[in-house]
């Protein structure tokens, strides 16, 4: 059976306080954005170090580093369109140095998953920036491959491939090993994909790490708004008993962007938490 996981930075930027928070939960893996306001990639070595030593003195383990590798504006296509949630100032001049160092973190941390994107979104343009995307790929996809780390590519609501349909398709046109698909099923039914069965059914097979959360859809505006885990419109017990009958035994990080009215992030984390593990509680039965 897979394991679970949390953001630390979904609970608080004081990584003590999200690491103990993670702890009570339960859970032996943990993902970093970032800690103390800052991103992980954008740390002095001193502070990567330091949150590397808090993970293991809890004896938690971290399986992706969440770098915002791809997730800027693509060269030469103008600005996209987009609601920038977790927007970074970097253009895509200086993605392979990001990299770098999101290698380097990777090795501290014992995992070989590096996250991925397909830059912003430029609505209705994917077919006329294929070959675009597709050549911004090359050169991290070849340096992964040389130096043995995986780049695990979330289809995210955002950026340009956003269904498990496009992320699917884009995974065959790179061939390579080293690209992975990082399964998020509650982002492509932000973007208006059924997200289990049928987009998953394009990404089965090809994903080697996993992010859940929930949204529903307003009728009337068809706008999207997350929810706690488990009371939305995404099929996260079919999904995930799908994930457990298909072999996955890899870890499940919960990414919540829900936050109850009058609460906290860490309030929402606890909240979409206990409805997951009430999920994978009907999974195992």
């Amino acid at each position: 059976m897979f394991e679970l996981a949390v953001f630390t930075d979904d609970i608080d930027q004081d990584l003590d306080r999200a690491l103990d928070v993670a702890q009570q939960l339960g859970v032996r893996w943990v993902e970093i954005r970032s800690a103390w306001g800052k991103n992980l990639v954008d740390q002095p070595e001193t502070a990567i170090v330091a949150v590397r030593n808090a993970i293991q003195a809890r004896g938690l383990r971290v399986r992706c580093v969440p770098a915002p590798l791809l997730k800027c504006t693509l060269r030469g296509a103008g600005e996209a369109s987009r609601e920038q949630f977790f927007a970074q100032d970097r253009d895509s001049s200086q993605q392979m140095e990001l990299l770098r160092k999101a290698i380097h973190i990777a090795r501290l941390f014992d995992t070989s998953l590096i996250r991925c994107f397909s830059f912003w979104r430029i609505p209705g343009e994917l077919a006329a920036i294929w070959d675009e995307l597709l050549e911004q790929f090359r050169q991290p996809v070849h340096l992964a491959e040389h130096e043995g780390v995986t780049l695990v590519l979330e289809n995210d609501f955002e950026c340009n491939l956003g269904t498990g349909a496009d992320t699917a398709r884009f995974i065959a046109a790179v061939d390579s090993p080293h690209l992975r698909v990082l399964w998020d099923p509650g982002n492509a039914h932000f973007v208006g994909e059924e997200a289990y069965p049928a987009g998953y059914g394009h990404v089965r097979g090809l994903i080697d790490h996993v992010h859940v959360k929930d949204a529903v859809r307003d009728p009337a505006t068809k706008s999207c708004r997350w929810v706690s885990l488990g009371s939305g419109e995404v099929d996260l017990l079919g999904q995930l008993q799908a994930l457990r009958a298909d072999g996955y035994t890899d870890v499940v990080t919960l990414e919540n962007h829900y936050t109850p009215a009058g609460g906290t992030k860490e309030d929402g984390v606890r909240e979409s938490f206990r409805g997951l593990q009430r999920l994978v509680q009907q999974v195992e039965r």
